[in-house]
């Protein structure tokens, strides 16, 4: 039961990965937002580090972006944010002083294909998903090595292993490109 929400979780993603155009929404727009930059951050200095520090905290209270990841030119500064079904690009016009924003949200079924994934999920989710994957190693080695004493179940379950196996080594061969 510990893993029971994980493996369904793992099942239904499955599903979706392996059909994306059943779940997709290929109607989607980007919303698109026109917001000048702040009068306390001009006029722009780039090479200024205090300018870039209060650059930074205002991307990040505004559209938690960091600045750190920012490709800086000498009129614009592009930045990216990607998450689990989601895309941010933010340009700031450094001579007209506005910032283009760019949002994509991909919808619930690309976040949780991208969780399925550990896609743009930082190393906290990579975390869960390598103490999940050793749990469903563990637990399914333990659900064998229970069967070994039950010599009438163990020959049953060992058929059905080699049969299922066999048939997706076969279908592997003689079906895969």
């Amino acid at each position: 039961m510990a893993l029971l929400l994980l493996m369904l979780f793992f099942a239904v993603t499955g599903i979706t990965l392996n059909h994306p155009n059943w779940f997709s929404q290929t109607d989607q727009e980007p919303k698109r937002e026109q917001v000048p930059i702040p009068a306390y951050l001009l006029p722009v200095d780039t090479q200024d580090a205090q300018w870039r520090l209060a650059t930074g905290h205002w991307l990040k209270s505004e559209w938690a972006m960091d600045m750190a990841t920012a490709d800086i030119d000498e009129d614009e500064i592009s930045l990216v944010s990607k998450g689990p079904g989601t895309y941010r690009s933010l340009t700031l016009d450094l001579l007209d002083g506005q910032a283009y924003v760019e949002t994509l949200d991909y919808g619930v079924v690309a976040v949780v294909n991208d969780l399925h994934k550990g896609r743009n999920t930082g190393i906290a989710w990579a975390w869960i998903l390598d103490l999940s994957a050793i749990l469903i190693i563990l637990f399914s080695l333990t659900g064998a090595y229970l069967l070994l004493p039950q010599t009438k179940r163990l020959k049953k379950s060992l058929l059905y292993m080699v049969l299922v196996s066999g048939s997706c080594g076969l279908v592997y061969v003689y079906f895969v490109p």
